[in-house]
C-alpha cells in the first residue's frame, strides 16, 4: 500500500543511494514518516503540518527528538517540492540544532546493578525476556557497545574461547574486533546456556540475544523493556528527563578515560585505541562521549596539582 509521499519518499531514496549515499538513518525516519501517513489515510501533498504532526508524535518528545525526525524530512521536501509542486519547503531548523550536545548521564555501577535487578520484575512468561534485557544492560556497560550493533550480534559473533566480539558491518560500514573481560564472556556464556535450557527455539537460532518463545530480540523490544525500570534513575544531571539506553555508551568512554587517568596512563597517547574500540573513524569523534563528571574532574585536577602545584590558602 502507498501514497503520494510514500511513493516520493521511495523515489528519493532510490535516487540518493544511486548517487551513492548510504542514507542508513534518514532512510529509518523517512519510512517511518511514509508509514505514518499511509496510517492515518493521509494522501495528499507534503506539508508543514503533516510533518509537524509526525515530528511531535509522542509522550512530550524533546527538541532533539522531534529535530532528528525534522531533518532527513527537510531534505526531502527539497527533492518532493520539484516533483509535485503541491509540496511545501520546510523551515530550516524548526526545532533548532538536533545536533547540539545535550549532557548526558553517566551511570554509576550501582545504578547499572540496580537496573539489572529490575529486569527480574519484568513480565516474562518463560523467563527468556528479563534474563536478555539484564544481560544486554550489562553488556551495554561493560563494552559501550552501540544498541545496533547488540541487537545484531549473531551467535557465531561472540568468541568465548577467546575473549573477542565481532562487530559487522556497522556505523560508517566498518567491520571490528571487541576484546572483553573474561568475567564478561563468562556472562554471555552462561546466558546463552540459560536461555538454550529455556527454550528449545533458541538452539540453533542465530541471534545471539533472543526474547520469549526464542524470538531475536528487536531494538524496539529492547528500549519498551528498559522504559519499564528506567524509572529508578535519577538523571537530573542530565540533558534529558529519562535514561537512556545510549548514554551507556557515554558512561563507558567517560570511565575508561578515569581509569587510565588513576593507573596514570597517558590518555592522549591511548585515545586512538578507544577511538578504535567505539567504531569511531576518528579520535576527535570520541571526545563528544566524553562528559566532565565530578571524578574525571576530581582526578585532572589533583593531577595537574601534583604537577605544577596547587594554591595553599593557608
Amino acid at each position: 500500500m502507498s501514497n503520494r509521499i510514500s511513493s516520493l519518499v521511495e523515489a528519493y531514496l532510490e535516487y540518493k543511494h544511486g548517487l551513492g549515499f548510504q542514507l542508513v538513518g534518514e532512510a529509518v525516519y523517512l519510512k517511518a514518516f511514509a508509514r505514518y501517513t499511509i496510517e492515518t489515510g493521509y494522501n495528499g501533498a507534503l506539508t508543514c503540518q503533516i510533518v509537524f504532526q509526525w515530528c511531535e508524535l509522542g509522550e512530550n518528545p524533546s527538541l532533539v527528538t522531534k529535530g532528528r525526525r525534522y531533518e532527513p524530512i527537510k531534505s526531502f521536501a527539497d527533492y518532493a517540492n520539484a516533483f509535485d509542486p503541491e509540496s511545501e519547503i520546510m523551515p530550516k531548523l524548526p526545532y533548532g540544532n538536533p545536533h547540539k550536545r545535550v549532557r548526558p548521564h553517566i551511570y554509576s555501577l550501582e545504578e547499572t546493578c540496580s537496573l539489572m535487578e529490575c529486569c527480574d520484575k519484568l513480565y516474562a512468561p518463560d523467563g527468556i525476556r528479563s534474563l536478555t534485557v539484564k544481560t544486554a544492560i550489562g553488556l551495554l556497560w561493560a563494552t559501550g557497545l552501540r544498541t545496533s550493533e547488540l541487537i545484531n550480534l549473531k551467535v557465531a559473533d561472540v568468541d568465548f574461547t577467546n575473549n573477542l566480539i565481532f562487530i559487522h558491518s556497522s556505523k560508517f560500514n566498518k567491520d571490528r574486533l571487541i576484546p572483553i573481560q573474561p568475567e564478561v564472556t563468562a556472562e554471555l556464556r552462561n546466558y546463552r546456556q540459560k536461555v538454550e535450557v529455556l527454550s528449545t527455539n533458541a538452539i540453533g537460532e542465530p541471534s545471539f540475544f533472543i526474547t520469549t518463545r526464542g524470538r531475536p530480540l528487536k531494538r524496539d523490544a529492547l528500549e519498551y523493556a528498559f522504559r519499564k525500570i528506567r524509572g529508578i534513575i535519577d538523571v537530573s544531571d542530565s540533558g534529558y528527563d529519562k535514561a537512556r539506553l545510549y548514554d551507556f555508551r557515554h558512561t563507558f568512554a567517560s570511565r575508561t578515560v578515569l581509569e587510565w587517568l588513576e593507573q596514570d596512563i597517558d590518555v592522549n597517547a591511548k585515545l586512538y585505541l578507544l577511538s578504535t574500540y567505539m567504531g569511531h573513524n576518528h579520535p576527535e569523534d570520541t571526545y563528544w562521549y566524553l562528559s566532565a563528571t565530578p571524578e574525571l574532574l576530581d582526578m585532572s585536577s589533583r593531577k595537574y596539582e601534583n604537577i605544577y602545584g596547587g594554591h595553599d590558602n593557608g
